[in-house]
């Protein structure tokens, strides 16, 4: 029971980065959280490395490999490199002959964490079955102790190997159990807001609901209601939403939506995509004209500052695009490009130097006025419509 008080320990400590889980999950964006975390689990591994138990000179025993294997199990890979790479400087610092084996357990822990998390992440609900099954793959590590001098090896498996492995079977389940319950409340949080159809704070709608709502009234309208796309993105947003807070942000987020209702001629509501591009639909009158479009739009939310508690007179600069979708397999393609991206996406966007070009007409496109083109735009985009309708 020499190893005791390590178990303890490490339970405490795992048990408090448990309640902290879900909270810098939730503050953070994934990969940040994962870093932030791996760090977190790296400086438990490193505390357990501080008081371990010397079996002979070089060759130490703690319990470090519970926090590696969890971090495995449970942080994603950037989680799990942060915390190998600080567990494995800590040993490596250490030193003694004992350091390739240690160093080889903390890897094989970590990737056993790693493999029984990506075999069993669709499961529901990861119970006392699954996460022995965690502990019994983790205690594999002590195959490294293969690495140290043969003396010392057989010393290993006749007096430690049993005592660490049922320690293993013990601490894991516990620890896994405490971050097993974080997750699934991560989970079930993250589906409360994706299921939510408007933010509570900026009112911006769910891009999803925007998606559907725009496809069915589309494929259910031959009056050209929705036959193109609008996309305000905010220069320097996440600067911006770090400078204010997040709160604050998507208050602005709000003034810019009443600022842009004047515009929005359907029954769509005006959405947020998943990098906080502001997305409504265009009539066919609005996509025949994308120049004046964007001029009045980056006018109406460039040129007036928004009012906030701590800065009344802040000015935003946003970059707007038009995407042009005559048809609802047009739409839906312009939507889905929104939904995969992660900048500006590209497909079917007219842009302030671009033109709408139409089909059926004799007059050649060096001589057409303005008024001619936007004729023609408005009666190419009707046709289309119609004619798919």
């Amino acid at each position: 029971m020499l190893l005791l008080p390590e178990i303890i320990g490490s339970l405490a400590v795992v048990a408090l980065l448990a309640s902290a889980f879900g909270a810098i999950r939730s503050w953070l964006h994934d990969a940040r959280a994962q870093l932030a975390l791996g760090l977190a689990f790296g400086l438990v591994a490193m505390f357990q490395m501080n008081a371990p138990i010397e079996m002979v000179p070089g060759v130490i025993l703690d319990m470090r490999n519970v926090p590696v294997a969890l971090a495995g199990a449970f942080l994603g890979w950037r989680g799990a490199l942060v915390c190998v790479a600080i567990a494995a400087a800590t040993r490596f610092t250490i030193g003694g002959v004992g350091m390739p084996s240690g160093i080889a357990a903390m890897m094989i822990a970590c990737g056993a964490g790693y493999l029984w998390n990506y075999y069993t992440m669709r499961a529901k609900r990861r119970g006392i079955v699954q996460l022995m099954v965690l502990a019994a793959l983790v205690s594999s590590h002590m195959i490294a102790a293969f690495l140290l001098p043969w003396e010392v090896c057989i010393a290993f498996f006749a007096t430690a190997a049993l005592p660490m492995a049922g320690l293993n079977m013990l601490s894991i389940p516990i620890a896994a159990a405490f971050l097993e319950h974080e997750r699934l409340r991560m989970l079930a949080e993250r589906a409360l807001a994706t299921d939510l159809t408007f933010d509570p704070i900026s009112g911006l709608a769910n891009f999803e609901q925007f998606k559907r709502d725009a496809l069915a009234l589309a494929r259910s309208d031959c009056n050209g209601r929705v036959t193109g796309l609008l996309v305000v993105r905010t220069l320097g947003a996440r600067r911006l939403a770090k400078d204010l807070g997040r709160d604050a942000f998507r208050e602005v987020q709000s003034a810019m939506r009443l600022r842009l209702q004047e515009f929005d001629a359907t029954e769509v509501a005006i959405a947020v995509t998943n990098d906080g591009r502001i997305v409504m639909s265009l009539d066919f009158r609005q996509v025949a004209e994308p120049e004046r479009i964007m001029t009045e739009v980056r006018r109406v939310l460039n040129d007036h500052a928004y009012h906030l508690k701590d800065d009344p007179s802040l000015r935003i600069s946003v970059s707007v695009d038009v995407h042009a979708a005559p048809t609802p397999g047009k739409l839906e393609a312009a939507l889905d490009g929104l939904s995969i991206s992660s900048s500006h996406a590209t497909v079917g966007t007219q842009r302030s130097k671009s033109v709408i070009t139409s089909a059926n007409t004799d007059t050649p496109q060096a001589t057409r006025r303005p008024q001619q083109e936007r004729l023609f735009a408005a009666a190419s985009v009707l046709f289309a419509t119609k004619d798919t309708g």
